[in-house]
């Protein structure tokens, strides 16, 4: 690595530093920690989440998504930009005012506050499944970061792991869901530069060596066709299983989280067009780099397609540029990756050792065993992303799966359905995250993704059973309010 480089690294490191000790100077209890004392604009959590949401499995997952399906991965973006138009349209306000009337510090300990004498069971499966696949999501980003890196610099991929997961933990641990927030917003814009200016050098590359659809036509016709050379029912389900990304957001804590740090309305005002701008340059960034990656180098070049995005930063830029792309997937990775460990350090010491196990402690007590708690997932985050194996992407669709098919049906149920009962979520729960589970074990479940099957199954499964046992009187606690962790 030559000295330049290594300057631009160490500065970077320095910046992170720096905004993470000043929020840890504010944060005096768990609720500064996990959602944040002071008003932070509403483009900035638009923008945060974006770059939490748009991490390595969209630079090297998504780039490496359409490379293998040409124009029908398109799909996988409409979902994906779906899910964001109803987030900020509906689900960000509505979300916020339920939290309103009793406020949490989690997704888990919102969902669980409103079922009464089901409270700790719901609890204890909410934060469990937060735990379980959302190391899995984080580890996938740490893989990100060694194949990034090692494609583009040939560094061991272990060693890059080890140096990222550090730096993460560090800055997560120090200021908390603010430090995060900020960070996320300097790692965006490095994000928006690698995902504009690449796709225009390739997409000049492409016109100037026989068009675009001489090149991609090259492929084959099946790459031409919006439904992959497919038709009727088998086009309708392309469609489905490359759209179910869309139904994830609502089960997400590093979503939901940042709508909690809303502090008023008419900063979703300013959400809005924030996310749904920054969403429409990043998703048609992926797109084209994939599509112009099939034009330029051809079906079937690479045995892993997630090496794509980094061949094509080595390839169509020079040196320098190369370098603040690579900032640029690291600082995907590690926006996303930092959330993530952020919420499953609150799905464990809030939701399990506080309110489950009843373990009391006082708010410096809490704070520093938070801190402690969220550097020993770091650790285990990195051990299992050493020992995955796992392709980006199917890390991220597995893990997303868990969260959105389970804890997605028990938000929507919790703030729509007024017959709901807790027996109800715990069905749902538990239906979600084991269909996850097992579903690639069942043939002739295989046709339909998991996100879309699993997702509809669990919501039917609280819906019916919330009818066949519904709670006694009182139990559902809406209108409490001021409720504090």
């Amino acid at each position: 690595m030559s000295k330049g480089v290594l300057i631009i690294v160490l500065v970077y490191i320095v910046l992170l530093a720096c905004i993470g000790i000043y929020f840890n100077k504010r944060n005096r209890n768990n609720r500064d920690f996990y959602v944040t004392r002071d008003r932070i604009p509403g483009w900035a959590i638009a923008i945060s989440e974006r770059a939490t949401t748009s991490s390595s499995w969209m630079m090297l997952g998504g780039t490496g998504a359409v490379y293998t399906m040409g124009i029908s991965g398109l799909w996988l973006f409409f979902g994906l930009y779906l899910s964001l138009i109803i987030y900020w349209f509906w689900f960000a306000k509505a979300f916020k005012k339920e939290n309103d009337l009793n406020p949490q510090l989690t997704l888990t300990s919102f969902i669980a506050a409103r079922w009464g004498s089901h409270e700790k069971i719901i609890r204890l499966l909410c934060a469990l499944i937060i735990a379980v696949f959302y190391i899995i999501y984080a580890a996938s980003n740490l893989v990100g970061a060694g194949k990034t890196v090692n494609s583009l610099f040939g560094y061991d991929v272990v060693p890059t792991m080890i140096v990222v997961a550090v730096i993460i933990t560090a800055y997560a641990a120090l200021g908390g869901l603010g430090s995060i927030i900020y960070n996320d917003l300097i790692q965006a814009v490095i994000m928006c530069f690698a995902l504009i200016v690449l796709p225009i050098i390739a997409w000049v590359q492409v016109f100037q060596n026989g068009g675009f659809v001489e090149n991609l036509s090259a492929s084959g016709p099946d790459y031409m066709a919006l439904f992959g050379g497919l038709t009727t029912g088998s086009a309708f389900l392309l469609v489905f299983n490359q759209s179910s990304y869309i139904w994830g957001n609502f089960g997400m804590d590093t979503v939901t989280r940042k709508v909690m740090a809303i502090k008023k309305e008419e900063d979703i005002k300013s959400g809005r067009v924030a996310g749904l701008v920054t969403g429409f340059l990043w998703y048609g960034g992926v797109f084209s780099i994939g599509i112009t990656g099939l034009c330029l180098y051809g079906a079937g070049t690479f045995d892993d397609p997630e090496t794509l995005f980094p061949t094509m930063v080595n390839d169509l830029l020079p040196r320098g540029l190369s370098v603040l792309v690579l900032c640029g997937v690291i600082a995907a990775i590690m926006s996303t990756c930092a959330d993530q460990i952020l919420a499953v350090t609150g799905a464990i010491s809030v939701d399990i050792v506080q309110k489950v196990f009843n373990v009391n402690m006082n708010e410096k007590t809490a704070l520093i065993f938070s801190k402690l708690l969220l550097a020993s997932v770091g650790v285990a985050t990195f051990l299992f992303a050493l020992n995955s194996g796992e392709l980006v992407m199917n890390m991220v669709s597995f893990a997303w799966s868990g969260m959105g098919s389970s804890l997605g049906p028990v938000v929507l149920l919790t703030m729509l359905d007024r017959k709901a009962s807790g027996s109800g979520m715990i069905a749902a729960l538990i239906a979600g995250s084991g269909l996850t589970l097992i579903w690639g074990k069942i043939s002739f479940l295989t046709a339909v993704d998991v996100k879309f099957g699993a997702f509809f199954i669990a919501l039917f499964a609280g819906i019916l059973v919330s009818r066949l046992i519904p709670n006694k009187v009182g139990t559902r606690n809406h209108c409490k309010k001021n409720s504090k962790e």
